[in-house]
């Protein structure tokens, strides 16, 4: 499995100056090589040799294999497209960044080193940062792949990406359902195994209604770099968040030998669920994905299989005699006489679904 890591750089003036302008050429240069493939161009065929760009040749290479792949993937939209005769629009990167591979960075002794383009020659700058004990390790103990340079608010990050071995299956045939909503954040269910309920969605709701709120405050007052802060001070608190909920998931399910962890493919959610004035900030800054993401990763690591299942009515049938009819708030009654919690009812559902439609749709960047 490909995890990453991200890493503050303490650059020079000169350095940052270096870094922006290849950050800048890097997007320019993808735009131009995939622009050219919607032209009708054979970019399979490009090389550093191919065009100009004042870039370190091994970075320029990198450009050629990111504009492959976004056309790659515009092709096969292009494709899907044409047959419910929809325009495709030309991707674009507009993303200030830059790709660097593992064989032209080296991380060590607390500097990074790799490849820039100083008066037209390509040299090594080696730029001062600040690496964990736990991130140390990881570069001791595991194979690197690319590493990323973007921006994180005005600041300047390296990312890495690297390899971690996933443990091998050896649990039993147990299966967990989890049912994700705002109200509470996560249930979930294993037969024979208990149920449990993670995270607080009233407490979710102060929290980002208070961010909300100040927010507003900032913005009328035209201070546009707090309300900046703010807003990446909200985004980390629900990034932890969701660790938390997530780690509790996984270690639940480790506990009690689970085999594979199910979960609502829940694509489209925002524009296709019912929802109220009350709830509707809650349920577009819900980050049911990235939550998603979160169980996947760490259940396998865990060795520990995640399906996605159809989430059509999953609560609110009834999982004794099948009936479907909705809840009254999280109160479910069905007239055979079963009683349930309406998200625990999900939960269920969800673990006894035999729907299964695919892993997890997982999204990547130039």
């Amino acid at each position: 499995m490909q995890l990453t890591e991200t890493v503050k750089l303490y650059l020079t003036t000169e350095q940052k100056s270096l870094i922006v302008n290849s950050m800048r050429e890097y997007i320019k240069t993808v735009n131009i090589i995939v622009a050219d493939g919607v032209l009708g161009k054979k970019i399979s065929k490009y090389t550093t040799a191919t065009f100009d760009a004042a870039l370190p040749s091994a970075i320029k290479n990198q450009c050629i294999r990111d504009a492959k792949s976004i056309y790659r993937k515009y092709l096969k939209k292009k494709a899907q497209n044409s047959k419910e005769n929809k325009n495709t629009t030309i991707p674009v990167v507009r993303k200030a960044c830059c790709y660097i591979n593992n064989q032209n960075y080296k991380i060590a002794d607390g500097r990074i080193e790799f490849p820039m383009l100083i008066n037209g020659k390509s040299k090594r700058i080696s730029v001062l940062t600040r690496i964990t004990q736990r991130q140390i390790s990881i570069l001791e103990n595991s194979k690197l792949g690319l590493m990323r340079i973007v921006y994180k608010g005005n600041k300047l990050v390296a990312q890495f990406s690297y390899e971690k071995q996933e443990k091998e299956d050896t649990s039993s045939d147990n299966v967990m359902g989890v049912d994700l909503g705002i109200k509470c954040p996560a249930v979930s269910y294993i037969k024979g195994g208990g149920v449990k309920f993670y995270g607080n969605g009233r407490r979710n709701k102060y929290v980002r209604r208070y961010y909300r709120n100040l927010r507003r405050k900032l913005q009328k007052a035209k201070k546009i770099s707090a309300g900046r802060k703010i807003n990446n001070k909200e985004q980390r608190w629900m990034r932890d968040e969701d660790h938390k909920i997530s780690r509790g998931i996984v270690n639940n399910a480790i506990a009690n030998k689970v085999k594979v962890i199910k979960l609502e493919r829940l694509a489209n959610i925002r524009s296709t669920t019912r929802s109220s004035r009350k709830n509707n900030h809650s349920l577009h800054s819900w980050s049911f994905y990235r939550l998603s993401q979160f169980i996947e990763y760490k259940a396998k690591l865990a060795g520990i299989a995640v399906e996605y299942v159809n989430p059509a009515y999953t609560s609110q049938r009834c999982p004794v005699c099948g009936h479907i009819h909705h809840a009254n708030d999280r109160k479910y009654t069905c007239k055979c006489g079963f009683k349930c919690h309406r998200d625990l009812v999900g939960a269920i559902n969800i673990s006894n679904s035999p729907e299964y439609v695919g892993d997890s749709d997982i999204r990547h960047t130039a």
